[in-house]
Formats: structure tokens, sequence, C-alpha cells
């Protein structure tokens, strides 16, 4: 854990995916030292923020609901797609009404409480805990995420793949906001400051990727293991904007999360 002085620097989480380079690459190239960077999973850096080990980071939207009272929505960005996303897939034995059990991925609290909204309440939901295809043996279906789910989008394993994304779409018409910024509502006067810069990169990052696509899927090509031709594809399904579409999505995400079990208290709903 870091021990320097907490004013002088902001401590941001890195989701430590394909799904957010397009963000972070710009952030790596211009940052300075006082941005210091955590790389995790979903799940990994919404626990960080929330036991203030890290300042802020790109988190799960359920989360950030969920401790809305104690953060502050950072309303620049966030992780959208208004369709198939191909990184967050259901691998089933079942078609989609016959679903009975599911072993679901500990790396994304947002994708469980989707599944959940989108599958009722009657599947059991358990842990995965071992590989995909094992995890089959004692269930009818596996959710998986980001680069994972991408892997397993190329080869299907199962006779059936839904698309989180997709079944969303389909049932709301809106954009599905996965991940959302957010930072901690405690912070000191000079990281304030430090959130100001982060603020404007991220709204910058968003316009370099759209005036040079290219040179951001060439980068990530040489981090993941995927082809430049897939990641191009890939990052057209993501947005990361903040707009009006995405503001009325997660608004609606979190009201059926609510009715569904899954949230305690919806937030204000956030202005279109």
């Amino acid at each position: 854990m870091i021990t320097s002085s907490p004013t002088e620097f902001l401590r941001v989480g890195r989701i430590s995916a394909l799904n957010m380079y397009p963000v972070y690459h710009h952030l790596e190239l211009v940052g300075g030292p006082e941005f210091v960077f955590t790389d995790g999973l979903p799940t990994t850096l919404n626990h960080a923020v929330t036991n203030g080990d890290l300042d802020v980071s790109a988190m799960s939207s359920i989360a950030y609901a969920r401790h809305a009272a104690e953060l502050e929505l950072v309303p620049v960005a966030c992780i959208s797609a208004t369709g198939a996303v191909d990184s967050i897939l259901v691998f089933s034995q079942a078609p989609l009404e016959g679903i009975r059990s599911v072993a679901v991925t500990p790396h994304s609290a947002t994708s469980v409480a989707l599944l959940r909204v989108l599958l009722g309440p009657g599947p059991l939901f358990g842990p995965l805990t071992t590989s995909p295809r094992e995890a089959l043996r004692d269930n009818d279906a596996v959710l998986l995420i980001a680069d994972e789910a991408l892997s397993g989008g190329r080869n299907p394993f199962t006779d059936y793949v839904f698309d989180l994304g997709e079944l969303w779409r389909a049932r709301t018409g809106l954009p599905m906001v996965f991940a959302v910024w957010a930072a901690r509502a405690d912070l000191a006067p000079a990281q304030r400051e430090i959130l100001g810069d982060l603020r404007q990169l991220l709204t910058d990052a968003q316009e370099y990727y759209v005036r040079d696509p290219e040179a951001v899927v060439r980068a990530a090509a040489e981090r993941f293991p995927f082809p430049p031709d897939f990641i191009a594809a890939y990052f057209r399904r993501l947005g990361y904007g903040f707009g009006a579409d995405e503001r009325a999505g997660l608004n609606e995400f979190l009201r059926l999360a609510r009715e569904a079990g899954q949230l305690g208290h919806v937030p204000e709903p956030l202005a279109a």
C-alpha cells in the first residue's frame, strides 16, 4: 500500500482488460507522476476504491450505485455498448429460457446483476471457481467477461452463446453502461485539483481515439493476444462518452437492478 503523502498524487485504478485500452492508452502517453496506476479487474478495483486503497477508478456501474453515498461520479466517461459487446457472454448448454444454473465470473459485479435482471429470479447463480468447461459439468451455463469472454467467443465451447449487451438492447432499446468513473468523496483539496486534470484527460482520450483509432489498435495488439482486425472491430462496439443516452440507460439498469433485488437503493437519477 502507498505510504507517501496522499495529497501529492491520485491513485487511479486501471482495468487490465482490452475494453478500456482506448482510454488508458492516452493516459499512459500524457499522464504525469501525479497519477499512480493500479491494474486489476473490475471487482478488485471496486473494492479498492470503496476500501480507500484507490482514489478513483473506472468501476462496475452496480458497485458505484451500491456505494454512491461515499463516492462521486466523474461524469465524463464510461464503458457502454448499444448492442452486442462481445466481451460479456453467457456460454450455455441450454437455450436462454432453459437455463437453471449459472457459474458466474468473480471479476464483474455489473454483469452478474445484469444477468439476474435478464434471466429473472429462477436460475441459481454460483461462483465460477474452476475452468469454464469444468463448471459446465454441474451448471447449465457460465458467465465470462473481458478477454476470457473474447477468447471464448472466437472459439465457442457450448451450443449457445448469449451476449448480454445484445439482450439488454433488445429488452430496453437503450445503451448498457457497464462501468462508470467514480472517485471517493473524501479526497483532499490537492487531490481534487488532480481529479480535475483527470477529468480533462478522460475527455481528451476519447477525442484522441476518434482522431486516430488505428494508432490505438496497433498499440493494443502489442499488449493483448488478439489480431488488429479483431481489436478494431471490438472497439467499434464500445462507447466511452457519457451522454444523455448513456445516462438514460444507466438509470434504467439501476431501476431494474433494484426490482431484481440487486440494489438496495437507487441513487438520484442522472440528468439526461
